[in-house]
Formats: C-alpha cells, sequence, structure tokens
C-alpha cells in the first residue's frame, strides 16, 4: 500500500493525473455538447428539410415518382406514401418508392432489431391523421423504440374519398463523431502518461538535486554548491539556496569563532577570581586580602557584565515583539539623565553637548540602552572629548556620537554591528549588537564613520 501510495504521489503520476483530468473534462464537455445542442440542431435540421421535400411534394402535385430525397445527408432514408380513405371508409396505402424508405431490415424482416415491418410503420404513422383538412402537420413519435419524424397533409389523389400525403424519416442517431472523439481522448491520455514522464523527469532532476543539497546543508555539508544551470524559477531557486548556503556557512564559522573567543574571555576572569580566592584561602598572597578581593569583585562584575549582555542578546526578539507598550519618549531629556550617570565614569573626559528637543515613540528601556552602548564604546576609546548631539532631519530625530579615540580599521567598519564582531583587543563585545537590533526594530537606522581624528556614530529614530 505504501508503494502504490508513493507512485501516486510521485511528480509522474500528479502530471498524467492532471492531464487526464484535463481531457475527461473536454470529453466530458463535447459529449454533453453532442447530446444535447448537436442532436437538437441535428433534429432540427432534419425536420425542416424534410418539411421542404413534403411543400415541393404539394407544390409539383405529382406522386407518381420515386422519391430522390434520402439521397441528401440530412433525409436519409425518407420516403412518402398515400393514405387513402374512400367513401365506405376503407382505408388503402399507395406506396410510390418502395424501393426506399427504411433500411432493408425493418422493410420485410419481423426479426430485425426493432421487430416491425414496412406496412405496419405505415399503418400506425396513419393513425395519427385527425378528421378535416390537414395541412404540413408535424409529428415526432416513437414505435418500437425507433423514432420517426412525420409530415401529414390532405390532397386531392384519385376520384372519391379522401386522401393523405404522409412524408417520414427515421432519425438514426449516428454516434461516430462522439465515438471518434471517445477514442481520440483515449489515444491523448495513453499519450498523456509518456509525456507527463518525459516532463516530470525534466522538472524533477533539478528538484532532486536541490533535495540532496537541501539534505547536505541540513547537516552541515557547505562543500558542494548547487549545480543547476536552468535560467527559470528553478534556477533562481537554486541560485537563492547557493546564497543561503554561503550565508549559513558564514555564520557558522563566525559562531564557532565566537564561541571559541568567548569561551576564552569568560574563561580568564574565573580563573582570575579561582586564583585570587584560593589565595586568600591558602594565606599565600602578594598584597592585602583586601586587594585580593577588589580583583575578585572587579572581576566577577565584568563576567556578570558579559554574561547579561549574551542573555540579553538572546532574548531581545522576543522581548521586543511581545513588548507592546509604546509612549512618547523625550530624548532630550534621555540623553541629559544618561550623560549625567556617564560623566562621574571619568572626570578626564571632556563633554561637548549640542541637545535640541525631540519626541519619539517606543520603549524608553531599550531606547536607553541602545544609546548607553554606544556611549559606553564611545568612553572606552575616548581620549578626552565626547562630543553628542540631538537634531531633527525630515522625519527623524537624529543622534550624533562622537569620540576623539582611534580610528576603526576599514575592514572592520562594516562588521561592527555583528553579533560576532571582536575588537581590536581581541575580545567580543555584544554591546553594538544589541544596539543595532534596538535601532532595526524601531525602523531606525545605525551607522559608524571614521573621522580624520575619532569615530562618529549616529543613530536615527522616527520622529
Amino acid at each position: 500500500m505504501k508503494k502504490l501510495n508513493f507512485k501516486f504521489n510521485s511528480l509522474t503520476m500528479r502530471i498524467w493525473t492532471t492531464f487526464t483530468v484535463i481531457i475527461l473534462i473536454i470529453i466530458s464537455s463535447i459529449s454533453f455538447f453532442y447530446l444535447v445542442a448537436f442532436r437538437t440542431i441535428s433534429e432540427k435540421a432534419k425536420t425542416q428539410d424534410l418539411k421542404v421535400s413534403h411543400d415541393i411534394l404539394l407544390k409539383t402535385n405529382n406522386f407518381t415518382q420515386p422519391n430522390r430525397f434520402d439521397e441528401l445527408r440530412n433525409l436519409k432514408g425518407s420516403d412518402y406514401y398515400i393514405y387513402n380513405v374512400d367513401k365506405n371508409n376503407n382505408a388503402s396505402i399507395v406506396n410510390i418508392n418502395k424501393s426506399h424508405g427504411l433500411p432493408p431490415s425493418t422493410q420485410t424482416d419481423l426479426n430485425s432489431p426493432f421487430k416491425i415491418n414496412d406496412t405496419n410503420i405505415k399503418l400506425w404513422m396513419s393513425s395519427y391523421i385527425t378528421p378535416g383538412t390537414l395541412y404540413e402537420k408535424q409529428f415526432k413519435a416513437t414505435y418500437n423504440n425507433m423514432k420517426f419524424i412525420f409530415i401529414i397533409s390532405s390532397i386531392n389523389y384519385g376520384s372519391s374519398g379522401k386522401s393523405y400525403l404522409i412524408t417520414y424519416m427515421p432519425e438514426i442517431v449516428d454516434n461516430s463523431l462522439l465515438y471518434m472523439v471517445l477514442w481520440v481522448g483515449l489515444i491523448f491520455i495513453a499519450i498523456g502518461f509518456l509525456t507527463a514522464k518525459l516532463v516530470a523527469n525534466y522538472i524533477s532532476k533539478p528538484l532532486k538535486e536541490l533535495e540532496n543539497c537541501t539534505i547536505r546543508i541540513a547537516h552541515k555539508d557547505w562543500t558542494k554548491p548547487i549545480n543547476v544551470k536552468n535560467d527559470d524559477e528553478i534556477g533562481r531557486l537554486a541560485n537563492s539556496m547557493n546564497l543561503m548556503q554561503k550565508e549559513l556557512r558564514r555564520t557558522d564559522e563566525e559562531e564557532k569563532m565566537f564561541l571559541q573567543s568567548i569561551s576564552h574571555d569568560l574563561k580568564t576572569p574565573i580563573m582570575v577570581i579561582m586564583s585570587h580566592a584560593e589565595a586568600i584561602i591558602d594565606g599565600v598572597y602578594v598584597e592585602s586580602v583586601e586587594k585580593n578581593a577588589e580583583i575578585i569583585r572587579d572581576e566577577s562584575l565584568s563576567l556578570e557584565k558579559k554574561v547579561k549582555q549574551m542573555l540579553y542578546l538572546n532574548t531581545l526578539d522576543y522581548v521586543l515583539e511581545n513588548n507592546l507598550e509604546k509612549i512618547e519618549i523625550n530624548l532630550h531629556r534621555l540623553l541629559t539623565h544618561i550623560i549625567n550617570r556617564f560623566e562621574v565614569i571619568n572626570n578626564n573626559i571632556k563633554w561637548d553637548l549640542d541637545i535640541e528637543e525631540a519626541i519619539i515613540v517606543g520603549n524608553v528601556d531599550k531606547i536607553q540602552v541602545s544609546i548607553e552602548n554606544i556611549l559606553d564604546n564611545s568612553l572606552r576609546y575616548a581620549n578626552g572629548k565626547i562630543c553628542i548631539s540631538l537634531k531633527k532631519e525630515g522625519a527623524f530625530a537624529v543622534i550624533g556620537i562622537y569620540n576623539d579615540g582611534p580610528n576603526i580599521p576599514e575592514e572592520h567598519l562594516s562588521h561592527i554591528f555583528d553579533n560576532f564582531y571582536k575588537d581590536k583587543t581581541g575580545k567580543f563585545g555584544l554591546g553594538l549588537a544589541i544596539c543595532k537590533k534596538i535601532v532595526n526594530y524601531y525602523n531606525g537606522e545605525i551607522e559608524v564613520t571614521n573621522r580624520d581624528i575619532g569615530v562618529s556614530f549616529l543613530i536615527r529614530y522616527p520622529l
């Protein structure tokens, strides 16, 4: 059962099934049109032609000549006869054209499929004669499962009594067109299977390559790129997957490098803390116990900061998406508050402020973190001066933070906001990555530029 299900779910079977369904719909539509519309139109045409032939006989008043109308396609099998009723009500049939009329099997053979003969049919049609004068009275009736179209008119034939001209035609259904459509449909369905196989193979070959490549990517096998030369949608998908593979490979390598370096970065303060703690326990230390305790405290604070940054970055996406708090934030007031806290850290730094009024909307804690991380970075590298500005430019509030420290190497300038960026000291910092994620969430922009002396950061938040 599973094997059959697999075959049915294959691309070949799906294409063939679709093709077959379309063919069947076309066949059904043609058959319905044939059975309903075509037959109706054909029946009306035959009735009209029979009426014309009947009318010609009435106008020529020549009822002794054999009927040649049945040579026409629509009047195939047609004939006429005269039904006489004398003064004594004795009826008789005058056959004008006995060699024509019904198919030979229905003229005299009672064992024919219709179980009828020529005389019985004519007597049956004559029974539809009604009193009075008739003129081209049309009838459609069935006798022994065979449908007839006949027309009756009163005529002058003979010297006495009443006479009637009856022109008739069996309605023989020609299903050759329907059978031809069915056969052509079956042939197309058979051809469709081969076509579906070729099309499926053509489509599935690059898809199979994409499937194998996806499996390799899932197992972090970046060695072999996807080699699909199509210029269609599949080719564009392959190019996108190759680009995805390159990005995943780069991210994987950066992540490995980050984990190696961050583990070393975390291991160092732990080792310092342990060594100084053991020195206190063993009583073997160079300086005082208080000095060792201060070192342990400082290293613990540094370690705590790194761990908090890692946890904060990992949960930041979830916090931003689920924190719906958006209030008006006075950036002038917020910057003044942040600067007052940072000024006491280093009294040797000169602060140059140019802060205007600006209001934005967001979460005040997150906006504050984004600004503090830039200030913390600037304060770490500044030689003696930090400039902070706040201005309105179009639809944005622009915060400028400049420090007169060393320039950032050009090769690192576009990567300092990455999660795994390593500064010139060889240590990883996550503060700038956190800052960029917050700014991007609020549809803002952040950039860094090297000046002749120092580095300038610009943060743009929508007003």
